[in-house]
């Protein structure tokens, strides 16, 4: 069975935030992906913290980012030299 996550509203708009920071960092800015990584793990720990996540659930929503990053970088790259910055999710 795959667990499922849910956060406050508030919550879930602070992880988009960061989610989408993060990949405009790798994709417009060429951060690596490594230094993406941790830091979406040291701002995920923080909110999973608030949201009373245990540290298996935070793990694997750190690992479901690094996921979505790898599939997304390239198209998100690609339309925004396109000038296409509307998100693309």
């Amino acid at each position: 069975m795959t667990p499922h996550i849910v956060l406050e509203p508030e919550l879930e708009a602070e992880l988009w935030d960061v989610c989408i920071a993060l990949l405009q960092a790798v994709a417009i800015a060429w951060v690596p992906v490594p230094t993406a990584q941790a830091a979406f793990k040291e701002r995920f720990t923080e909110i999973g913290g608030r949201a009373g996540l245990s540290s298996r659930e935070i793990g694997l929503v750190c690992l479901g980012f690094k996921c979505w990053l790898l599939t997304h970088q390239d198209e998100y790259t690609e339309q925004y030299a396109k000038g296409n910055t509307r998100r693309l999710w």
